[in-house]
């Protein structure tokens, strides 16, 4: 396969993963099993040291480690930078730091004789061709994994070179087809296109649709030959035929989305047909975290130790000694005497540690040296002049660190890391895959630290409540909770159990609203790219009402731009701006006076791309339970009187 870089954070995202397919100059490309990788079996073979890949989160490795989980998880291992060598573009950089891929789909046609192959048949031809005119082994390889080519042009240029006497044009690169199937199982397959010219059309329900039989081997012919005619009059899929040349028999691609794929008479397989580029082809469960201070968690390299001093019989109090300025007295009895929770934690649960550090950091105590090689360092500011736009606490993070794991994918349908985590996708239609073929026995996960800035904004939670009180009497109000609640018991793959009640829902809709229009604020006001900012959500019914917006390093704003701005007067400025903006959508009144939801599942009400949508990498909602209704309505808007 040809060595294409891309940077690592991008590897685990909400695009990109194991069971990916990443678009890339040479073509596209999915994303294999971890354990697949060489980098994997270089560490598990001794060829990488296994320390210099691993990332110290023992908070969030001993989340993941319980019954439903991962229980025998040890280690999460750190993405390789798959660095390209600059003397040989087709090869890494070094050997074994490479993440392993494969060309999906696999079918691929010539656009000058037209002629369509899997791409395993095109490389015997290759080979074939290239050596019967003695082309070097090397050669013949370079040239075909760095962008698969057709043989027949290259065979009919070579010829008509000797009877000409002019140089042609030898290499005609192929193109992959965009049509790809996908199940709710997870897997992924190429369409069954050497069947497609003998599809039979039948008719039901008044509509004509294309069924292709999969309990046998048949073909068209014995000595099949397709070819991939794309027509120059007809612009849609009735223009695009696949024809045998030995026996003619033919099909377009008219109906191709109302394919049944049929294994048997009784059984019919739930396989959909989509574009390989479609949102629905992918969607990572992820799990992430923010590092907090060693004191609360002991690191693997020193539970090794205290391991270790067990063994030869040294003291507890020895042991406490030793470490008695990296971690408290009680985080090594509760290491010692085995009281690790190994149960499931909720992410609310999870978060709400996160939220009470940053909120009331005067709680914890954690020893103060080597403070600025903290992986979390942050300051408070004053808020005197914004206690009007119900903000209690404005704080710059100044240093952080995000890991971020990949546990498994799914397709068709997202599933939340909730109901992933607990087990409870059983019944579901919709299965998760996990990303090594050890599924939940593995002892590594894939993943990717980041150290970025941000800024915390929290709103008063005493406020939303009397907000909460106030706007439930409307109707309106109360309308528009009540429309996307109702939506959510519709969607068959949202987690019914998300929010405690329609008082949770509106909350978490205006904290989640808020943040989007502050970082579309960013982009607008202070230039940065929405794509380089992402959001952290702390809500919950009771005491979270804060968010985190911050960036990553190698993202634009990642080098104490974004921090700057979370000073009282410059953030005062900002919100100002934000809430301004939201008045003025290019879709309204549309917009905002939707009744029945938009968006996906109709999980929205006055959200579109013009005002509050954000890309798909800086959302952690998938652009979901949205309303800016709830921030500047006249009458029941939070901030209805901080509008100008």
């Amino acid at each position: 396969m040809p060595h294409t870089e891309i940077q690592s954070r991008k590897v685990i995202s909400s695009y990109g993963g194991v069971g990916s397919i990443i678009e890339t100059p040479n073509g596209a490309m999915m994303i294999e099993n971890f354990d697949q990788w060489s980098f994997f079996k270089a560490i598990i073979e001794g060829n990488l040291e296994k320390l210099d890949y691993t990332i110290e989160d023992n908070r969030l490795l001993n989340r993941l480690k319980n019954e439903n989980g991962f229980p025998r998880l040890s280690a999460f291992l750190r993405i390789p930078s798959n660095v390209a060598n600059p003397n040989n573009q087709s090869a890494p950089l070094h050997p074994y730091r490479f993440i392993s891929s494969k060309y999906f789909p696999e079918w691929f046609y010539c656009n000058k004789c037209e002629r369509f192959h899997n791409i395993s048949d095109w490389w015997e031809g290759w080979k074939r061709t290239l050596s019967k005119y003695k082309e070097p082994n090397d050669k013949i390889r370079d040239l075909f994994y760095n962008s698969p080519r057709c043989f027949y042009c290259y065979d009919s240029a070579k010829t008509k070179q000797k009877r000409d006497k002019k140089r042609k044009k030898f290499y005609y690169e192929l193109e992959q087809v965009r049509f790809i199937l996908t199940s709710p199982k997870g897997d992924i397959y190429d369409i069954p296109w050497d069947k497609w010219n003998i599809a039979v059309k039948v008719s039901q329900d008044n509509e004509s649709r294309l069924t292709i039989r999969m309990d046998d081997d048949e073909l068209c012919c014995e000595n099949q030959q397709l070819k991939y005619y794309k027509s120059t009059k007809f612009s849609d899929l009735s223009g695009i035929r696949i024809s045998c040349n030995s026996c003619g028999k033919s099909n377009t691609l008219a109906g191709l989305f109302k394919l049944e794929m049929i294994v048997n008479e009784s059984t019919k397989l739930n396989r959909k047909i989509v574009i390989r580029t479609s949102n629905s082809v992918y969607y990572p469960i992820l799990v992430s975290s923010i590092y907090l201070p060693a004191q609360l968690e002991i690191s693997g390299s020193d539970s090794d130790k205290i391991d270790k001093w067990l063994e030869k019989g040294k003291s507890i109090d020895f042991i406490v000694e030793v470490f008695e300025d990296e971690y408290s007295e009680a985080s090594i009895l509760k290491y010692i005497n085995g009281n690790v929770e190994n149960i499931f934690e909720p992410e609310e649960e999870y978060r709400l540690k996160e939220y009470n550090f940053i909120t009331f950091p005067e709680r914890i105590s954690y020893p103060e040296k080597d403070s600025e090689k903290r992986n979390l360092i942050f300051k408070r500011q004053k808020i005197s002049s914004l206690e009007k736009y119900g903000i209690s606490n404005l704080t710059q993070i100044k240093r952080l660190k995000l890991t971020t794991v990949q546990v498994a994918y799914t397709r068709q349908e997202p599933l939340s890391q909730n109901e992933f985590l607990q087990g409870v996708d059983g019944d579901s239609k919709i299965k998760a895959k996990y990303t090594s073929k050890w599924a939940n026995q593995t002892e590594y996960l894939p993943a990717v630290e980041s150290f970025g800035e941000g800024i915390f904004i929290n709103l008063n939670n005493n406020k939303i409540e009397t907000w909460l009180d106030e706007s439930f009497k409307s109707k309106g109000f109360a309308q528009r909770i009540l429309t996307i609640k109702d939506n959510i018991q519709n969607h068959d793959y949202i987690d019914k159990g998300k929010f405690k009640s329609d008082r949770h829902l509106g909350k978490f809709i205006l904290i989640h609203t808020l943040s989007h229009i502050l970082i579309k604020e960013f982009e607008f006001l202070v230039g940065y790219p929405a794509t380089s900012l992402n959001e952290r959500l702390f809500i919950d019914e009771m005491e979270m009402s804060g968010m985190l917006i911050y960036t990553v390093a190698g993202a634009e704003g990642s080098f104490g731009g974004l921090v700057s701005q979370g000073t009282e007067e410059i953030f005062e400025r900002i919100i100002k701006s934000a809430l301004f903006r939201a008045t003025d959508c290019a879709s309204d009144p549309i917009c905002f006076h939707t009744m029945d939801g938009q968006g996906v599942g109709g999980l929205n009400m006055a959200a579109c791309y013009s005002c509050s949508l954000l890309p798909e990498t800086s959302c952690e909602e998938f652009n979901s339970f949205l309303d800016r209704g709830l921030l500047i309505d006249i009458d029941n808007g939070f901030f209805k009187d901080d509008i100008v």
